[in-house]
Protein backbone atom coordinates (compact mmCIF):
# COMPACT_ATOMS: atom_id res chain seq x y z
CA UNK A 1 0.00 0.00 0.00
CA UNK A 2 1.41 3.79 -0.81
CA UNK A 3 -0.41 7.15 -0.71
CA UNK A 4 -1.01 9.16 -4.18
CA UNK A 5 1.71 11.26 -3.34
CA UNK A 6 4.63 8.61 -2.20
CA UNK A 7 3.56 6.90 -5.71
CA UNK A 8 3.80 10.33 -7.61
CA UNK A 9 7.44 11.19 -5.88
CA UNK A 10 8.34 7.80 -7.05
CA UNK A 11 7.62 8.40 -11.00
CA UNK A 12 8.24 11.92 -10.51
CA UNK A 13 4.78 13.18 -11.46
CA UNK A 14 2.31 15.72 -10.16
CA UNK A 15 -0.72 14.47 -7.51
CA UNK A 16 -3.74 15.81 -9.25
CA UNK A 17 -6.18 15.56 -5.95
CA UNK A 18 -6.01 14.24 -2.53
CA UNK A 19 -2.37 12.92 -2.06
CA UNK A 20 -2.58 11.46 0.84
CA UNK A 21 -5.34 8.24 -1.00
CA UNK A 22 -4.06 5.28 -0.43
CA UNK A 23 -3.54 3.18 -3.18
CA UNK A 24 -3.87 -0.34 -3.04
CA UNK A 25 -2.83 -1.80 -5.96
CA UNK A 26 -2.24 -1.51 -9.95
CA UNK A 27 -3.92 -2.82 -12.39
CA UNK A 28 -5.57 -2.22 -16.30
CA UNK A 29 -8.38 -0.83 -17.02
CA UNK A 30 -10.41 -3.50 -17.79
CA UNK A 31 -9.93 -5.29 -14.41
CA UNK A 32 -9.05 -2.63 -12.23
CA UNK A 33 -10.72 -2.51 -8.54
CA UNK A 34 -11.73 0.34 -5.75
CA UNK A 35 -8.87 0.83 -4.08
CA UNK A 36 -6.46 0.71 -6.87
CA UNK A 37 -4.46 2.93 -9.67
CA UNK A 38 -4.49 2.45 -13.79
CA UNK A 39 -3.13 3.92 -16.87
CA UNK A 40 -4.94 6.67 -19.02
CA UNK A 41 -2.39 6.71 -21.97
CA UNK A 42 -4.71 8.28 -24.77
CA UNK A 43 -7.70 10.24 -24.99
CA UNK A 44 -9.22 6.85 -26.12
CA UNK A 45 -9.32 5.17 -22.61
CA UNK A 46 -11.10 8.35 -21.14
CA UNK A 47 -14.90 6.29 -21.69
CA UNK A 48 -13.29 3.41 -20.13
CA UNK A 49 -12.28 5.26 -17.13
CA UNK A 50 -15.51 6.85 -16.51
CA UNK A 51 -17.09 3.60 -16.11
CA UNK A 52 -14.14 1.53 -14.35
CA UNK A 53 -13.79 1.17 -10.79
CA UNK A 54 -10.06 2.57 -10.12
CA UNK A 55 -9.48 5.47 -7.30
CA UNK A 56 -6.95 7.03 -9.35
CA UNK A 57 -5.40 7.55 -12.80
CA UNK A 58 -1.62 7.75 -14.27
CA UNK A 59 -2.21 10.20 -17.36
CA UNK A 60 0.01 12.30 -19.37
CA UNK A 61 0.03 16.26 -19.17
CA UNK A 62 -1.70 17.17 -22.67
CA UNK A 63 -4.71 15.15 -21.57
CA UNK A 64 -6.38 18.55 -20.84
CA UNK A 65 -9.80 16.89 -20.80
CA UNK A 66 -9.08 14.75 -18.01
CA UNK A 67 -9.65 15.72 -14.38
CA UNK A 68 -9.96 12.65 -12.63
CA UNK A 69 -7.53 12.03 -9.18
CA UNK A 70 -4.45 10.75 -10.07
CA UNK A 71 -0.79 11.54 -11.20
CA UNK A 72 -0.32 13.56 -14.33
CA UNK A 73 3.11 12.74 -16.07
CA UNK A 74 4.87 13.05 -19.16
CA UNK A 75 5.40 9.41 -20.12
CA UNK A 76 2.23 7.79 -18.47
CA UNK A 77 3.17 4.30 -19.90
CA UNK A 78 6.65 4.29 -17.99
CA UNK A 79 4.91 5.56 -14.70
CA UNK A 80 2.52 2.97 -15.12
CA UNK A 81 5.78 0.30 -15.53
CA UNK A 82 7.21 2.01 -12.47
CA UNK A 83 4.30 1.31 -9.81
CA UNK A 84 3.57 -1.92 -11.44
CA UNK A 85 7.29 -2.85 -10.22
CA UNK A 86 6.40 -1.19 -6.64
CA UNK A 87 3.28 -3.44 -5.80
CA UNK A 88 5.11 -6.74 -7.76
CA UNK A 89 8.67 -6.76 -6.44
CA UNK A 90 11.25 -9.06 -7.81
CA UNK A 91 11.09 -12.41 -5.64
CA UNK A 92 14.33 -12.17 -3.51
CA UNK A 93 16.19 -15.55 -3.51
CA UNK A 94 18.17 -17.22 -1.02
CA UNK A 95 22.02 -17.56 -1.41
CA UNK A 96 23.30 -21.14 -2.03
CA UNK A 97 23.62 -24.13 -4.26
CA UNK A 98 20.88 -26.82 -4.05
CA UNK A 99 21.84 -30.28 -2.88
CA UNK A 100 20.49 -31.79 -5.93
CA UNK A 101 22.64 -29.17 -8.34
CA UNK A 102 25.39 -30.87 -10.48
CA UNK A 103 28.21 -28.91 -10.45
CA UNK A 104 31.86 -29.64 -12.02
CA UNK A 105 35.39 -28.57 -11.03
CA UNK A 106 36.55 -25.24 -10.70
CA UNK A 107 33.18 -23.70 -10.38
CA UNK A 108 33.04 -20.08 -9.13
CA UNK A 109 30.38 -17.87 -7.43
CA UNK A 110 29.72 -14.33 -6.39
CA UNK A 111 27.96 -13.36 -2.64
CA UNK A 112 24.08 -13.91 -3.10
CA UNK A 113 24.30 -16.47 -6.18
CA UNK A 114 21.35 -18.71 -5.67
CA UNK A 115 21.39 -22.34 -8.20
CA UNK A 116 18.17 -23.79 -7.88
CA UNK A 117 17.24 -27.72 -7.99
CA UNK A 118 18.64 -30.05 -10.41
CA UNK A 119 20.42 -27.01 -11.98
CA UNK A 120 23.61 -28.66 -14.58
CA UNK A 121 26.79 -26.73 -13.81
CA UNK A 122 30.04 -27.84 -15.94
CA UNK A 123 33.73 -27.13 -15.20
CA UNK A 124 35.32 -24.32 -14.31
CA UNK A 125 31.82 -22.03 -14.65
CA UNK A 126 32.05 -18.31 -12.98
CA UNK A 127 28.98 -16.52 -11.58
CA UNK A 128 29.12 -13.13 -10.67
CA UNK A 129 27.00 -11.77 -7.57
CA UNK A 130 23.58 -11.98 -7.00
CA UNK A 131 23.17 -14.52 -10.18
CA UNK A 132 19.88 -16.87 -10.32
CA UNK A 133 19.44 -20.02 -11.96
CA UNK A 134 16.28 -21.27 -11.86
CA UNK A 135 15.66 -25.44 -12.47
CA UNK A 136 16.72 -27.47 -15.19
CA UNK A 137 18.97 -24.85 -16.37
CA UNK A 138 22.28 -26.28 -18.12
CA UNK A 139 25.26 -24.27 -17.98
CA UNK A 140 28.54 -25.93 -20.04
CA UNK A 141 31.88 -25.80 -19.06
CA UNK A 142 33.69 -22.28 -19.12
CA UNK A 143 30.70 -20.31 -19.35
CA UNK A 144 30.63 -16.37 -17.54
CA UNK A 145 27.70 -14.83 -16.33
CA UNK A 146 27.75 -11.25 -14.45
CA UNK A 147 26.42 -9.67 -11.71
CA UNK A 148 22.53 -9.39 -11.35
CA UNK A 149 21.56 -11.97 -14.44
CA UNK A 150 18.25 -14.22 -14.12
CA UNK A 151 18.54 -17.14 -15.94
CA UNK A 152 14.86 -19.30 -16.45
CA UNK A 153 14.09 -22.65 -15.86
CA UNK A 154 15.51 -25.24 -18.64
CA UNK A 155 17.49 -22.59 -20.52
CA UNK A 156 20.69 -23.57 -21.75
CA UNK A 157 24.28 -21.81 -21.92
CA UNK A 158 26.58 -24.14 -24.32
CA UNK A 159 30.28 -23.85 -23.63
CA UNK A 160 32.36 -20.99 -23.99
CA UNK A 161 29.40 -17.91 -23.91
CA UNK A 162 30.01 -15.04 -22.34
CA UNK A 163 26.35 -13.27 -20.76
CA UNK A 164 26.79 -9.93 -18.88
CA UNK A 165 25.29 -8.05 -15.74
CA UNK A 166 21.60 -7.57 -15.48
CA UNK A 167 21.00 -9.87 -18.47
CA UNK A 168 17.66 -11.79 -18.22
CA UNK A 169 17.36 -15.19 -20.07
CA UNK A 170 13.77 -16.68 -20.03
CA UNK A 171 12.67 -20.69 -20.41
CA UNK A 172 13.80 -22.95 -22.76
CA UNK A 173 16.42 -20.60 -24.69
CA UNK A 174 19.63 -22.22 -26.36
CA UNK A 175 21.97 -19.76 -26.03
CA UNK A 176 25.90 -21.06 -28.21
CA UNK A 177 24.11 -23.96 -30.09
CA UNK A 178 25.80 -25.20 -33.03
CA UNK A 179 25.61 -22.73 -35.81
CA UNK A 180 23.94 -24.12 -39.14
CA UNK A 181 27.61 -24.50 -41.42
CA UNK A 182 27.69 -27.37 -44.64
CA UNK A 183 29.42 -27.16 -47.26
CA UNK A 184 28.35 -29.71 -50.20
CA UNK A 185 31.28 -32.82 -51.01
CA UNK A 186 31.85 -34.03 -54.46
CA UNK A 187 30.12 -36.57 -54.53
CA UNK A 188 26.86 -34.19 -53.03
CA UNK A 189 26.95 -35.01 -49.84
CA UNK A 190 27.20 -32.80 -46.73
CA UNK A 191 30.01 -31.90 -44.57
CA UNK A 192 29.74 -30.58 -41.51
CA UNK A 193 31.64 -27.51 -40.82
CA UNK A 194 33.02 -27.11 -37.31
CA UNK A 195 31.53 -24.45 -34.76
CA UNK A 196 34.32 -23.86 -32.44
CA UNK A 197 33.22 -19.38 -31.58
CA UNK A 198 31.66 -18.01 -29.17
CA UNK A 199 28.22 -15.90 -27.90
CA UNK A 200 28.94 -12.63 -26.10
CA UNK A 201 25.71 -11.40 -24.45
CA UNK A 202 26.76 -8.03 -23.41
CA UNK A 203 25.08 -6.25 -20.81
CA UNK A 204 21.08 -5.31 -20.00
CA UNK A 205 20.44 -7.79 -22.75
CA UNK A 206 16.43 -9.55 -22.07
CA UNK A 207 15.89 -12.68 -24.15
CA UNK A 208 12.46 -14.24 -24.56
CA UNK A 209 11.81 -18.08 -24.37
CA UNK A 210 12.32 -20.76 -26.71
CA UNK A 211 14.90 -17.96 -28.53
CA UNK A 212 18.25 -19.87 -30.34
CA UNK A 213 21.29 -18.03 -30.72
CA UNK A 214 24.10 -19.64 -32.55
CA UNK A 215 27.77 -19.66 -31.56
CA UNK A 216 30.27 -18.57 -34.57
CA UNK A 217 31.91 -20.81 -36.75
CA UNK A 218 34.85 -19.15 -35.82
CA UNK A 219 35.50 -15.73 -33.68
CA UNK A 220 32.10 -14.28 -31.41
CA UNK A 221 28.17 -13.93 -32.32
CA UNK A 222 27.48 -10.87 -29.95
CA UNK A 223 24.71 -9.35 -28.66
CA UNK A 224 24.83 -5.71 -28.20
CA UNK A 225 24.26 -4.24 -24.20
CA UNK A 226 20.76 -2.81 -24.24
CA UNK A 227 19.15 -5.41 -26.50
CA UNK A 228 15.23 -6.85 -26.40
CA UNK A 229 15.08 -9.85 -28.07
CA UNK A 230 11.35 -11.08 -27.50
CA UNK A 231 9.91 -15.09 -27.78
CA UNK A 232 10.89 -17.74 -30.93
CA UNK A 233 13.63 -15.75 -32.46
CA UNK A 234 16.92 -17.37 -34.83
CA UNK A 235 20.06 -15.72 -34.67
CA UNK A 236 22.35 -17.33 -36.68
CA UNK A 237 26.36 -17.83 -36.59
CA UNK A 238 28.61 -14.80 -36.06
CA UNK A 239 25.85 -12.39 -36.01
CA UNK A 240 26.81 -8.94 -34.91
CA UNK A 241 23.89 -7.09 -33.20
CA UNK A 242 24.46 -3.79 -31.90
CA UNK A 243 22.56 -1.56 -28.56
CA UNK A 244 19.62 -1.53 -28.10
CA UNK A 245 17.72 -3.31 -30.46
CA UNK A 246 14.37 -4.57 -30.44
CA UNK A 247 13.88 -7.79 -32.21
CA UNK A 248 9.94 -8.95 -32.17
CA UNK A 249 9.14 -12.77 -32.22
CA UNK A 250 9.34 -15.43 -34.91
CA UNK A 251 11.95 -12.86 -36.60
CA UNK A 252 15.15 -14.90 -38.42
CA UNK A 253 18.57 -13.37 -39.13
CA UNK A 254 20.42 -15.25 -40.92
CA UNK A 255 24.46 -15.77 -40.38
CA UNK A 256 27.36 -13.29 -40.42
CA UNK A 257 24.72 -10.20 -40.97
CA UNK A 258 25.85 -6.93 -39.23
CA UNK A 259 22.76 -5.27 -37.24
CA UNK A 260 22.88 -1.35 -36.27
CA UNK A 261 22.06 0.08 -33.25
CA UNK A 262 18.65 0.98 -31.86
CA UNK A 263 17.28 -1.21 -35.16
CA UNK A 264 13.46 -2.83 -34.98
CA UNK A 265 12.82 -5.87 -36.28
CA UNK A 266 8.78 -6.24 -36.38
CA UNK A 267 7.28 -9.45 -35.83
CA UNK A 268 8.39 -12.42 -38.40
CA UNK A 269 10.90 -10.07 -40.14
CA UNK A 270 13.76 -12.40 -42.26
CA UNK A 271 17.18 -11.27 -42.52
CA UNK A 272 19.21 -12.38 -45.24
CA UNK A 273 22.57 -13.53 -44.51
CA UNK A 274 26.13 -11.54 -45.33
CA UNK A 275 24.40 -7.53 -45.05
CA UNK A 276 23.96 -4.80 -43.17
CA UNK A 277 21.72 -3.33 -41.27
CA UNK A 278 22.00 0.25 -40.18
CA UNK A 279 21.29 2.41 -37.20
CA UNK A 280 17.63 3.01 -36.41
CA UNK A 281 16.33 1.52 -39.34
CA UNK A 282 12.50 -0.07 -38.96
CA UNK A 283 11.71 -3.86 -40.58
CA UNK A 284 7.67 -3.90 -40.47
CA UNK A 285 6.20 -7.51 -39.45
CA UNK A 286 6.99 -10.06 -42.05
CA UNK A 287 8.96 -8.10 -43.85
CA UNK A 288 12.24 -9.93 -45.67
CA UNK A 289 15.48 -7.96 -46.19
CA UNK A 290 17.37 -9.35 -48.81
CA UNK A 291 20.49 -6.32 -49.22
CA UNK A 292 22.12 -4.34 -46.93
CA UNK A 293 20.27 -0.94 -45.78
CA UNK A 294 21.58 2.46 -44.88
CA UNK A 295 20.78 3.93 -41.15
CA UNK A 296 17.37 4.98 -40.83
CA UNK A 297 15.49 2.65 -42.80
CA UNK A 298 11.96 1.98 -42.91
CA UNK A 299 11.28 -0.78 -44.97
CA UNK A 300 8.26 -3.47 -45.54
CA UNK A 301 7.35 -5.87 -47.39
CA UNK A 302 8.69 -9.08 -49.54
CA UNK A 303 11.33 -8.44 -50.60
CA UNK A 304 11.52 -5.23 -48.10
CA UNK A 305 11.48 -2.01 -49.70
CA UNK A 306 10.87 1.62 -48.74
CA UNK A 307 7.56 1.48 -46.51
CA UNK A 308 5.95 3.79 -48.43
CA UNK A 309 6.30 2.44 -51.66
CA UNK A 310 5.27 -0.68 -50.52
CA UNK A 311 2.02 0.59 -48.92
CA UNK A 312 1.73 2.25 -52.71
CA UNK A 313 2.37 -1.18 -54.22
CA UNK A 314 -0.10 -2.97 -51.76
CA UNK A 315 -2.83 -0.47 -52.70
CA UNK A 316 -2.31 -1.19 -56.28
CA UNK A 317 -2.55 -4.83 -55.42
CA UNK A 318 -5.70 -4.54 -54.23
CA UNK A 319 -7.28 -2.77 -57.34
CA UNK A 320 -6.07 -5.28 -59.42
CA UNK A 321 -9.46 -7.35 -60.46
CA UNK A 322 -10.99 -3.38 -61.14
CA UNK A 323 -8.08 -2.92 -63.19
CA UNK A 324 -7.96 -6.72 -65.08
CA UNK A 325 -12.10 -6.20 -66.08
CA UNK A 326 -11.06 -2.77 -67.40
CA UNK A 327 -7.96 -4.24 -69.68
CA UNK A 328 -10.31 -6.54 -70.85
CA UNK A 329 -13.19 -4.18 -71.84
CA UNK A 330 -10.74 -2.28 -73.81
CA UNK A 331 -9.14 -5.23 -75.33
CA UNK A 332 -12.77 -5.90 -76.56
CA UNK A 333 -13.67 -2.50 -77.88
CA UNK A 334 -9.72 -2.51 -79.67
CA UNK A 335 -10.96 -5.86 -81.49
CA UNK A 336 -14.27 -3.83 -82.67
CA UNK A 337 -12.44 -1.06 -83.63
CA UNK A 338 -9.83 -3.23 -85.29
CA UNK A 339 -12.20 -5.32 -87.27
CA UNK A 340 -14.33 -2.36 -88.34
CA UNK A 341 -11.66 -0.32 -89.63
CA UNK A 342 -10.89 -3.44 -91.55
Amino acid sequence: MATLGELAELVKGKVVGDSNLEITGVSGLEHVLPGEISLVASPKAIAIAKKSQASAFIFPSNLKEFNFTGIEIDNPRLAFAQILWYFNPKKIFAEGIHSSAVVGEGFEYGAGTHVAPLVYIGAHVKLGERVIIHPGVVIEDDVEIGNDTEIYANAVICEKTVVGQRVIIHPGTVIGGDGFGFEKTSQGKHFKVPQVGRVVIQDDVEIGSNVTIDRATTGQTLIGAGTKIDNLVQLGHNVQVGKDNIIVAMSGVAGSTHIGDRVTLAGQSGINGHITIGDDTVVFARGMVISSLPPNSVVSGQPARPHAEDMRIQAAAGKLPEMLRTIRQLEKRLAELEGKIN
